[in-house]
């Protein structure tokens, strides 16, 4: 009776049809072009469940997004720039920019000094923040099932290997736990779990999706195939291949669960091709027009009747209300309330709350910080959810310069362990030229501020010497140790000013040569200001921007000095683009000792890849000297660069504009970015010289550059 009675009352129900969306990273972009041909067609699911990039899509469709919206959506995500970790050059403070950029590679010390090895090829918090944008307004303690379509998503607990169906919190975090490819991006930590990715339990969830309460289900299949046996050439493909057999295991596992499968031809598309996302969609909606007449029979066979919600809508701006910071350690609420630079009861618009949170990373005291935004009827819920990064960093150094040979070494920079706001690091670099620094400096301030820095060095470095014809005549080693103690102010992006007190000593030593034509030893104490500014997109390849430094210093004679002298250095570079590829380069360099003609003891050296390319690096030094650079930068390539241009040289004994001599030199560089670091190339040639060749690999500009005298 009771089963008659059921039988009865389903009579007049309406079938139920789910969506079972799979990963499969940039090929998981196909999900929409198969939803815009079922929507074209009055094809609509009651739920969605999906895994990885499928719950994203999943998860933004179930709001109530059509697929055409979702698209102009993800399309407008950087998604190469999203897996970058490094810090952009440009987005930085003044007060970050007194050092170079250095490191290959950084490991994280903990409180009890031990050595953290890296848990993946990324951390990705700029995909936190993108992910945070998509689902803004959400709500930290969502039902799914009430969304316009139920939704739920599939990740795996690290900890125990299970499955892991989420059914409410939070969209973003639900959505960033599924989509954690292992050891490709870092396990997502939540309420004390760590989260890989859903497909490796389940990367095609239907039997899930009948569980929501779907009667029929229509599976998309977006994941890589494996790879044949040609193809296994290097551990990136093996390491690829590993992770799909897995995720194909799991599927294979719930085909039979699926009531219709689609599968997009997608042949010739990787999973990491973000940059063919439209081509990916564009395939994905010509293989659904070509199954239309199978898709359709299924639906009319089925008897399935649904409709569609109206898309959310989103204030252009919201007035925040409180801001609730989670997960920190050692740093005050307070204090990252500070970095995020807002104001309750102001409006702010979700991409402002976001480019907060970005803000506060670039600080470089973070491993990730992500915001929750949630809009209430009394305004914006912040919530910020932070990782502190290890107080300790060690930096591994490796560079090589046709100039000084292969250069070895670390950094290990410690912040806010001395003393609060912080920083000390110590550098130690072995190869061409053997030194090390300690620098501490104590900050007053985060953007605007003022510090005192106290720098210590030692470094030896083999020195040559030419004749008249240019041809090495001799060479020296000079071994120099140093001290400096500085009291300075940096002003958010715009400058950074220091005066300082400095004392060094400097003794030559033989080399090839028996005789050097300079003292063997003295030493200098005198006093200096420097200026700096920079706001170049890269250090090393600039497309746009200006790099402006000043030195300035004094010494007198007496029993802190063997000499007397005064002198200045500056140098300003300047960018300006011509197109998105293309700048015109523009600097100027200056030295002089004021009309003081010997020199030796602290001679000006012109040359070299990062000076006048005309002379190798210590083939022509001068008292007094001006060097202006014109030329053309361009980037060609994704991370290649090409540049060309001419450079002029006055080299003088006294400060004169006029009657003064140019020395031509034209060149051409190109270089490109790596994992390990810039790899330069260059070639330069002066009026009636020999042409000169120089390869520069990795971080090899000195780190403590504006630390020093």
């Amino acid at each position: 009776m009771l089963l008659l009675l059921f039988g009865l009352s389903q009579l007049g129900a309406v079938a139920k049809l789910g969506y079972a969306l799979s990963g499969g990273g940039a090929r998981g972009f196909a999900h929409l072009g198969v939803l815009k041909v079922l929507e074209e067609y009055g094809i609509q699911p009651d739920y969605i469940c999906g895994t990885s990039m499928g719950a994203v899509i999943g998860a933004l469709y179930a709001q109530g997004y059509d697929a055409q919206s979702i698209q102009d959506m993800l399309l407008k995500v950087k998604w190469e720039y999203a897996m970058d970790d490094s810090y952009k050059r440009k987005e930085l403070h003044i007060g970050q920019k007194r050092w170079a950029p250095y490191g290959i590679a950084s490991l994280g010390i903990d409180d009890q000094a031990k050595i953290k090895l890296p848990s993946s090829v990324w951390v990705a918090n700029r995909l936190n923040l993108e992910l945070a944008k998509l689902f803004a307004g959400s709500g930290s303690d969502m039902d799914f099932t009430q969304l316009p379509i139920p939704f739920s998503c599939v990740a795996t607990d690290l900890l125990t290997g299970e499955k892991v169906i989420f059914t409410e919190g939070n969209l973003m975090q639900a959505v960033r736990a599924s989509l954690s490819v292992p050891s490709i991006l870092e396990p997502f930590e939540l309420d004390g779990h760590l989260y890989i990715d859903g497909g490796v339990s389940q990367n095609l969830p239907a039997a899930e999706t009948k569980e929501m309460g779907a009667d029929f289900v229509i599976g998309i299949k977006t994941n890589s195939p494996l790879r044949p046996k040609e193809e296994l050439k290097h551990f990136v493909t093996v390491f690829d291949q590993t992770l799909n057999i897995s995720m194909i295991n799991s599927l294979n596992r719930s085909l039979d669960s699926c009531d219709l499968l689609l599968e997009p031809a997608l042949n010739g598309f990787s999973a990491m091709d973000y940059d063919k996302a439209l081509q990916i969609i564009n395939a994905a909606e010509a293989y659904a027009r070509a199954h239309l007449a199978e898709i359709i029979e299924f639906y009319n066979l089925n008897g399935l009747e649904l409709k569609r919600g109206q898309e959310p809508q989103r204030a252009a701006s919201m007035k925040l209300s409180s801001i609730n910071i989670y997960g920190n350690e050692h740093l005050s609420a307070a204090k990252i309330r500070e970095f995020l630079g807002l104001n309750i009861g102001e409006h702010y618009t979700t991409t402002q709350l976001v480019n907060a949170c970005s803000k506060a990373w670039n600080s470089q005291l973070f491993h990730t910080i992500y915001p929750i935004i949630e809009t209430t009827e009394e305004g914006c819920l912040l919530s910020v959810y932070v990782k502190e990064k290890e107080r300790s960093q060690l930096s591994v150094l490796l560079s090589y310069t046709s100039e000084e040979g292969v250069q070895a070494g670390g950094i290990l920079k410690m912040q806010n362990i001395l003393l609060k706001n912080s920083s000390l690091m110590t550098g130690l670099s072995l190869g061409g030229k053997n030194e090390y620094n300690i620098d501490y400096v104590k900050n007053f301030g985060e953007l605007w501020g003022a510090y005192f820095r106290i720098f210590h060095y030692l470094s030896e470095k083999k020195r040559y010497y030419y004749d008249a014809d240019f041809n090495k005549a001799a060479s020296v080693k000079s071994r120099e140790i140093g001290f400096t103690a500085g009291l300075g102010m940096f002003a958010s992006k715009y400058i950074v000013a220091e005066s300082f007190l400095y004392s060094y000593r400097t003794k030559m030593l033989q080399d090839i040569s028996t005789v050097a034509d300079i003292d063997s030893l003295y030493l200098v104490s005198g006093a200096g200001i420097k200026l700096y500014h920079e706001s170049l997109d890269d250090y090393y390849f600039p497309l746009s921007g200006l790099r402006a430094s000043l030195k300035l210093n004094l010494a007198r004679s007496g029993s802190i000095s063997d000499y007397i002298y005064s002198k200045v250095q500056g140098s300003a570079e300047l960018y300006s683009p011509i197109s998105d590829h293309l700048s015109l380069k523009l600097r100027l360099d200056i030295g002089s000792w004021f009309n003081k003609k010997h020199f030796n003891i602290d001679p000006f050296y012109l040359g070299g890849s990062g000076g006048y390319k005309g002379y190798h690096k210590y083939q022509v030094s001068a008292p007094v000297y001006k060097m202006v650079d014109l030329g053309l930068t361009s980037k060609v390539w994704k991370k290649l660069f090409v540049s060309a241009g001419a450079q002029g040289l006055i080299i003088d004994e006294i400060d004169s504009w006029a009657n003064s001599e140019i020395v031509w030199c034209g060149y051409l560089g190109a270089g490109i970015n790596t994992i390990l670091g810039p790899l330069r190339t260059s070639f330069g040639i002066r009026e009636g010289g020999k042409p000169n060749f120089y390869i520069n690999f990795g971080y090899d500009l000195d780190v403590f550059y504006f630390s020093r005298k």
